[in-house]
């Protein structure tokens, strides 16, 4: 009987390892072929183009996507500087990374893009993701000098049990997002050195 008890708990054990680890869901990475397609454009002049534009075909742009399971949009933090790494999303996932489609290039004519390969989703069952666009010039987001990033906003991928299949694409909710030149640290320095004395200045003719 302690036999049979024991090895029933390790099937179901077994089973759920199993479960766990081809738990996922799949999205494509793609903003061409979907409508409304929201674009990436530029946000200032030096980040290569006319404000409000999309940005160049031409240009080495990097696409990929930060996500969290559920949604965790309430919890993302404002970003007025345009700038902040958006692994900070939160929901204990980040920068999806490991298969073929889960990051891309602005390779579809300016500000689009799309990949051939579903992007995955690990641990994905059911429900929302919150996930966050990126675009970047340089080998990864942190270390670019022109990045930007879309608001967060929540997409149901297709679960596949670790199967290929039906990917929805993320074109149609993905609001529109701009690419920012990232002040360098001296630009922040100077500008903090410019405020301390304009405040002791203040100071000294009170």
């Amino acid at each position: 009987m302690k036999r049979k008890l024991l090895a029933s708990i390790i099937g179901m054990a077994s089973a759920l390892a199993m479960t766990s680890a081809h738990a996922q869901g799949t999205i494509n990475l793609n903003n061409y072929t979907t409508s409304p397609a929201n674009q990436v454009l530029y946000g200032d002049v030096t980040s290569g183009g006319p404000v409000g534009t999309p940005v160049h075909q031409n240009q080495t742009w990097n696409i990929g996507f930060y996500y969290a399971l559920g949604d965790v949009t309430g919890g993302v933090a404002a970003d007025s500087t345009h700038t902040a790494d958006p692994s900070t999303l939160g929901g204990g996932l980040g920068f999806a990374s490991g298969v073929p489609g889960d990051t891309t290039t602005i390779n579809s004519g300016d500000g689009w893009f799309i990949t051939g390969s579903d992007a995955v989703i690990n641990g994905y069952t059911s429900g929302l993701v919150t996930l966050e666009v990126v675009a970047y010039d340089g080998a990864n987001y942190g270390a670019s000098l022109h990045r930007g990033h879309s608001t967060a906003f929540t997409l149901s991928p297709h679960f596949t049990g670790g199967l290929p299949g039906g990917s929805p694409d993320l074109g149609g909710v993905m609001p529109a997002f701009s690419v920012f030149t990232v002040p360098e640290p001296s630009t922040f320095a100077l500008a903090g050195l410019g405020a301390a004395a304009l405040l002791a200045f203040r100071r000294k003719k009170a």
